[in-house]
């Protein structure tokens, strides 16, 4: 008998068919799992033969004939397979178009050969190949039935990992990919209960990688499709608007979960309008804002929405849409005066919207940076944050602050706006006391009841500081870079009274 290495040494030297003869023969002589394995090493190199020749037709049978070999397993022949894995893989990505009408029965068949491996296969990296190929073909009809078979539960650590080009782009992990063609595919299916069964799934990867963009985004997309879950659909949405809150997009997702909350609905749309993205992608927008127009009679504000889809898609020569030259023919239309004013602070209701769940501070300004324009906040007991803000600002003043924290643990604000200091804080306090100033020290303290605050030599030459000097300040529990500690600081100064 033939050992493995004399067979595969044959196809090596390009005698394939002689190795593939030979080695049925002493299979079909003495069946056992020794002379499945040297014809499995044969069926591999008439597997990668087919796949460099593009011969489908051959590929299949191949694969069949390798199915048909019962005595193998991935798990105790895993070379084997692999190296199968990676070439079928490798036959999905490069000679299968998705572009050419053949290919999608040209997956399906693949498919079918690959539902005939009764132990399936075992988490490697030619299976995560097997399924980066198929996955290029994510508007496949049987690209959902397909990701089912595979088990996302079998991605590997690695395929977690985002992907670093040689350009120095970040391509997204291969995980991530498969869970958005999944819910892609979902979508388009509308079936109820297989988008209940990959929910779970999605929610727990959002979970634990919350660095992911787009999965939460999809995750709020399949509940907005069960039509039940607002709410919840909602509170999935929002971390991933925080993120893309300048494309238009997410804002036309977000008037769908606030389609029962007008003000809320019209404000996304708007938002919509107003992000920087091209005329081409906004019919839809500005069709759903011209019916909440028409359905409140704001006929002059309908008009404008109306006319600029109108004149975009004859631009691109594209059908107008039904309703919109329903619209177009209507009596209003001829005496409405198009105009594009907002009926409502949009701005302020979608700010709003993204801090829905966030933390909520009072913060004190403590520093101001001219160069840059960042500002330094102290928002707690030894809790500062050094951002830019989209207001201007000086030292002392108090602002209401919403924020969230980051997956790597970094502080972010969402929203800021002016608001009366209180009292009771444990870091920022209005106290009277008295200056304590020798007079070789530009610096000075402020005396007070049992705190001790240091008072910068910039304060003291602005309000001309005496020693004894009784006055009011505000100050903060702040942090002092170079001594690596924590006191209190006055930042603001008055003379009592």
């Amino acid at each position: 008998m033939s050992s493995i290495k004399e067979i595969t040494t044959m196809c090596k030297a390009g005698h394939i068919e002689e190795a593939y003869e030979q080695a049925l023969k002493e299979h079909e002589a003495s069946p056992n799992v020794w002379t499945q394995r040297a014809l499995a090493w044969v069926l591999y190199y008439k597997i990668k033969a087919a796949v460099e020749a593009n011969q489908g037709y051959s590929l299949l049978m191949n694969l069949y004939e390798l199915a048909s070999l019962d005595e193998l397993s991935s798990s105790d022949d895993n070379m084997i397979y692999e190296n199968v894995l990676f070439k079928i893989g490798s036959h999905v990505w490069k000679n299968l178009l998705p572009e050419h009408p053949d290919t999608p029965s040209k997956l399906s068949e693949l498919f079918e050969v690959l539902t005939t491996y009764e132990n399936g296969f075992e988490c490697s990296k030619g299976y995560s190949f097997l399924l980066k190929g198929f996955i290029h073909h994510d508007s496949w009809t049987g690209i959902a039935d397909f990701i089912d078979w595979w088990n996302l539960d079998k991605l590997t650590t690695e395929d977690y990992i985002p992907y670093q080009m040689e350009n120095g782009r970040t391509v997204m992990s291969l995980a991530e990919q498969a869970f958005i063609t999944q819910a892609k595919a979902l979508l388009r299916l509308n079936n109820r209960e297989r988008i209940e069964a990959f929910l779970p799934q999605l929610e727990e990867l959002t979970e634990r990688y919350p660095a992911m963009s787009y999965p939460g985004y999809f995750y709020g997309k399949l509940l907005l499709s069960l039509g039940e879950m607002n709410a919840e659909a909602l509170q999935a949405l929002i971390p991933f608007a925080r993120r893309k809150a300048s494309e238009f997009w997410v804002w036309q997702l977000l008037s769908e979960a606030f389609a029962n909350e007008e003000d809320k609905q019209l404000a996304c749309l708007l938002r919509a309008v107003h992000c920087r993205t091209q005329e081409s992608f906004l019919g839809k927008v500005r069709t759903k804002l011209a019916a909440l127009y028409i359905q409140n009679q704001w006929f002059d504000l309908a008009k404008f929405q109306i006319e600029k889809v109108i004149q975009e898609y004859q631009a691109q020569g594209w059908h107008i849409p039904k309703d919109v030259a329903n619209w177009s023919r209507n009596p209003w239309m001829e005496t409405a005066k198009a105009c594009n004013k907002a009926p409502l602070d949009y701005k302020s209701i979608t700010d709003s919207i993204l801090c829905e769940g966030a933390n909520e501070a009072l913060a004190v300004v403590s520093n101001v940076d001219p160069n840059s324009n960042r500002v330094t906040l102290i928002y707690g007991y030894k809790k500062r944050i050094t951002q830019k803000l989209p207001l201007k600002v000086g030292i002392g003043v108090v602002l209401k602050i919403s924020y969230i924290t980051e997956a790597d643990g970094k502080v972010r604000i969402l929203n800021t706006e002016p608001a009366p200091f209180q009292k009771g804080l444990d870091y920022a306090q209005v106290v009277e006391g008295t200056i304590i100033k020798r007079d070789h020290h530009e610096f000075a303290f402020l005396e007070s009841t049992e705190k001790q605050s240091f008072i910068s030599p910039q304060l003291v030459q602005k309000f001309r500081l005496q020693d004894k000097e009784h006055i009011k300040a505000l100050i903060v529990y702040s942090y002092n870079k170079k001594k690596d500690t924590w006191s209190w600081t006055c930042l603001s100064i008055r003379p009592k009274g």
